[in-house]
């Protein structure tokens, strides 16, 4: 996932620059009488999201406001509910991920893990995420792609950062910070995520996923070659 599209497009606040410094993962507990409900929270999304046609469309501050909304989700309303009690590990070594709503200007899924499942490193290309953790425990790694090539023209990936989520964490990651990302599930867990704009057949069909190479690119600090693939299954020497 990444921040923005052309960081030229990106005009950040220096409050959101802030927060994102920060505070790249939160945690809170709310009230009962604080959360909301499933239709709340799609009618909160529907109308966030419409500032994604904005030409200054300024993605920190929107998936700031996302992750909050997300904080307050009511995990046991009925309609989340009914996907959780209907899992099946369906995808051996492969997380399940179901779709809990779609609609032209976002959508949401569930990301289901079992122990040590992982998703490599991938991207989403030209959008913004927003993921929370219902219960587990998951690393996650966040890279920014850099505008130069290595030596033999691969792409230069840059850690952005590192971290582990358990339940109540999220993070957020737009078109161009943090869009890189992998996960692996250290136990089962269950994840919410947002997408902004959703996925269309053009996005989906230039998603990546990538292979770092093992040792960082002519000595730079958490900076890495990698190869890159459409599949997420890479070849082993």
């Amino acid at each position: 996932m990444s921040l923005v599209s052309r960081r030229s497009a990106i005009k950040l606040s220096g409050g959101a620059l802030l927060a994102l410094s920060a505070f790249p993962i939160i945690k809170k507990t709310m009230a009962k009488e604080d959360l909301l409900s499933w239709e709340d929270f799609l009618q909160h999304c529907a109308e966030l999201s419409t500032v994604q046609f904005d030409t200054d469309w300024d993605q920190d501050e929107y998936t700031l406001k996302i992750e909050k909304i997300l904080q307050k989700l009511h995990i046991q309303d009925g309609h989340i509910q009914r996907f959780v009690e209907n899992y099946r590990d369906r995808n051996p070594y492969f997380p399940e991920i179901r779709a809990l709503h779609r609609e032209s200007q976002f959508e949401i899924s569930l990301i289901e893990f079992a122990e040590d499942e992982l998703i490599p490193l991938h991207d989403h290309p030209d959008m913004t995420g927003v993921i929370l953790c219902v219960e587990g425990r998951v690393k996650v790694e966040h890279f920014d792609k850099l505008e130069e090539t290595s030596d033999n023209n691969q792409p230069l990936l840059q850690k952005e950062r590192s971290l582990v989520m358990t339940n109540g964490d999220s993070a957020i990651l737009t078109a161009t910070r943090g869009n890189i990302h992998s996960l692996h599930a250290e136990k089962f867990t269950r994840m919410i995520d947002v997408f902004t704009p959703p996925y269309n057949r053009d996005r989906v069909m230039r998603s990546r996923y990538y292979k770092l190479d093992n040792q960082p690119y002519q000595d730079r600090a958490d900076v890495y070659s990698a190869e890159v693939s459409r599949s997420p299954r890479f070849s082993t020497d």
